[in-house]
């Protein structure tokens, strides 16, 4: 530090100190173990609350995989056995809960959004929802558009969760968006 500020005449300051980072070709979305075995995750969708505890637990694990163990073959075998759970539908229904946040009371939204259509289905069922309230629900197995397929989770259970949603559209986009610095597709 001192050196770069005397030959450099930069004033540099040291936030965090990694055994090992791995950056992706964003912008502050990085993830770094720490010294202290500490996972550091900065912007990537573990932190995000627009992703099911599903897809963030596939995520954060496998950065712990890659991180700590460096085997992005482990981190697939990982991915794979999340996927054999949610095809047994042996996966709680906590973690397939997404969880968004109301910008406006739900009658005031001119577009079908799913946590729109969950927040009046809980109006309906006399829940009082306004901005700022975070609404909780799960994607439902059936044909259409997500918006007409959702439920709030309260009234929710596994065995009607659409698992190939959480499949295709949560665990492997969180999972490729880490393999893929290891040259490992959705596919794989």
């Amino acid at each position: 530090q001192e050196q770069i500020t005397s030959e450099l005449k930069l004033e540099v300051e040291i936030g965090e100190v990694y055994k090992r980072v791995l950056f992706t070709e964003a912008k502050k979305r990085y993830a770094g173990l720490r010294q202290d075995d500490s996972l550091d995750i900065v912007g990537l969708e573990v932190i995000r609350g627009d992703w099911a505890q599903v897809a963030k637990n596939v995520q954060e694990q496998v950065l712990e995989i890659v991180l700590r163990e460096q085997s992005p073959k482990k981190a697939i075998d990982f991915v794979q056995s999340v996927i054999a759970q949610l095809k047994q539908r042996k996966v709680p229904l906590g973690d397939l809960v997404i969880w968004k946040t109301l910008t406006k009371p739900p009658e005031e939204y001119e577009i079908k959004a799913p946590h729109v259509e969950a927040a009046k289905m809980l109006r309906d069922r006399g829940w009082r929802l306004t901005s700022g309230d975070k609404v909780g629900y799960v994607i439902l197995a059936g044909k259409g558009r997500f918006y007409n397929r959702v439920k709030p989770y309260i009234f929710a259970s596994v065995a009607e969760a659409d698992v190939d949603y959480y499949i295709k559209h949560q665990v492997i986009p969180a999972a490729a968006r880490i393999l893929m610095f290891f040259n490992i597709n959705e596919e794989e």
